[in-house]
Order: structure tokens, then C-alpha cells, then sequence
């Protein structure tokens, strides 16, 4: 809202500040609009869906920005990982860590980075497609990699849901992490893997049911987070081209039924609800799913 943007205390506020006062590239671009048009210079390729306008790469920036101040509430992240960087593309917001145990082999991008093309997340050859702007090509995907406790404080801000180019979301270890799931997730078109793993223990509520309506959405993991109640929205419109494989909800405290509107998954391979405390009785038609191979 016009209030939060303009209290200079919220992250919306702190993040406008910094789009028009301290970002070189979102400032470079506001000063040469089109004074016929009102419209921004072009981005050299920009995303496949954002598209190449540069008032899509300023919002982007800023959806990116109040992430980071909301996510910075009580004491800043233990690695900045570039974020909030004037000068670079906010494709280079992140640093590359080196372990075992990801998809990518030992090479980890944590942070915010983007692809070239549409890619195979499990491919040990993924980091060639792994881009650090728009120079020379289009970006396809863009991920929000967060697998390494980061010190993340605080709630994630419904700005959120509108990084459309998104495709994967994962956030592990970060126990300060506070509240629900925006519902404004459900505007995360092109998301395709959404996992959240040893986050809490103030961080949870009903998963918003916009998240099952999301078309191209395999993957839901949520795993680990215990503390504050978990619950699966009593009603979710799922439509017949839901794409969902996979809905591993393991050791959280989710309560409350299990909805029946969890046998429209027509494409659900694995259900895994263990170790939570779910009420009431597993409704029948979930074992007509004839996709089920782990239950």
C-alpha cells in the first residue's frame, strides 16, 4: 500500500529508497524514460516472461529488495550474498558455495540466480546454463536458492509472489523465519520446485491454497519445521491440468484434516504426511489416485 512505501521504516519503504536513491541501475534507468512515452529503456533481453522492459527489471529489483530487508528484520543476513548490489544485475546476487548434496554437484549458487534456458535442475552440467545477466541472451529461469542457514529473520513479504520468472524456491535453515506463506505465492506462475526444510520454529499457518493452483508445480516439500501449527487449506480449487508429483509435508506439526480435495491430484506420485498430527480419517477417494507410487 501507498503507506508502506512511503514509512521509510517497513522493508517496502527502505526498499523504495533504495531503488530511486542508491541503485545505480534501477536510478540510471528512471532518469532516461522516454519523456514522450513515460516509458523506460529496454533491457538488453531481458526474461522469457517478465519480458525486456525496464520497468520490469526496476520492479524486479524491488520485489528482491524488500525480500531482503523483511528477511533482515532483527540483524542482517550472515552473507549479504550480493544482494542489493547497485551495480550489478540482480541475476549476480549470489555466491557460489562448494558442497556435496545438490543438484548442481558440488557447485551451489546461493542467492538469487538465472538460467539461459529451460535446463535440467538434476543435471551435474546445470552451472553452464547459470547466467550473471542479460548481456548476451535471454534469461529463461530465474531460482531462489537458500540452502544454508543464512540467519533469515523475519516474514516473508507478499512482494514475493510476484518474481514470476521464479521457477524453484527452497529455503533451509533459516530459524528465524517468522509467519505464513503469502498467499500471493499463488502468482508464482512458472514455479516448478518449492521446498522449505528446517525453518522455524515461528514460522508456519495454512499453506495458502493458491499454491496447489499453480499449473506447472511438481514439487512441494516441507520438511523438519516444527513449532507453530501447520494446516492444508480446507478447500483448494485444484484444476484438471495441475502438474503436482510430489506433496511431502514430513515431521512438522501439521494439524487439522486432510482435505479430500487432495484426490483431484490426478498427477501426485508420492504423498508422504508422516510424523504430524493430522485429525480425523484419510478420505477414501486419495486411494483412488492410480498415480500413487509412494504413499
Amino acid at each position: 500500500s501507498l503507506n508502506l512505501l512511503e514509512d521509510e521504516a517497513t522493508p517496502q519503504g527502505k526498499a523504495i529508497r533504495w531503488i530511486v536513491c542508491d541503485d545505480s541501475i534501477s536510478v540510471q534507468l528512471l532518469e532516461n524514460q522516454d519523456p514522450a512515452t513515460g516509458n523506460l529503456p529496454k533491457q538488453k533481453h531481458g526474461f522469457r516472461l517478465g519480458g525486456d522492459a525496464g520497468e520490469a527489471q526496476v520492479i524486479r529489483r524491488y520485489i528482491l529488495a524488500v525480500f531482503s530487508y523483511s528477511t533482515s528484520k532483527v540483524s542482517p543476513w550472515n552473507d549479504s550474498l550480493n544482494f542489493l548490489s547497485a551495480d550489478l544485475h540482480e541475476c549476480n546476487w549470489h555466491k557460489n558455495y562448494t558442497r556435496s548434496n545438490f543438484p548442481y554437484g558440488d557447485f551451489d549458487p546461493v542467492g538469487m540466480f538465472c538460467t539461459m534456458d529451460r535446463g535440467d535442475l538434476n543435471s551435474a552440467q546445470a552451472h553452464a546454463e547459470i547466467l550473471l545477466n542479460d548481456e548476451n541472451h535471454l534469461l529463461y529461469n530465474s531460482v531462489l536458492n537458500f540452502r544454508i542457514d543464512n540467519d533469515l529473520n523475519g516474514p516473508l513479504p507478499p512482494e514475493i509472489g510476484y518474481l514470476i520468472d521464479c521457477n524453484s524456491m527452497q529455503l533451509e535453515n533459516n530459524i528465524r523465519l517468522t509467519g505464513p506463506l503469502p498467499q500471493t505465492i499463488g502468482n508464482m506462475i512458472h514455479l516448478v520446485s518449492f521446498s522449505l526444510i528446517l525453518n522455524g520454529p515461528k514460522f508456519g499457518g495454512e499453506l495458502p491454497s493458491s499454491l496447489f493452483q499453480l499449473k506447472n508445480l511438481k514439487t512441494i516439500h516441507i520438511q523438519s519445521i516444527s513449532g507453530k501449527v501447520w494446516s492444508l487449506p480446507t478447500d483448494a480449487q485444484v484444476g484438471d491440468d495441475t502438474q503436482l508429483e510430489r506433496l511431502v509435508l514430513v515431521r512438522n506439526n501439521f494439524a487439522g484434516i486432510i482435505p479430500p480435495w487432495l484426490a483431484k491430484l490426478k498427477q501426485l506420485q508420492t504423498l508422504d504426511l508422516s510424523m504430524n498430527n493430522f485429525q480425523g480419517a484419510i478420505p477414501e477417494a486419495i486411494g483412488d489416485l492410480s498415480s500413487i507410487k509412494y504413499l
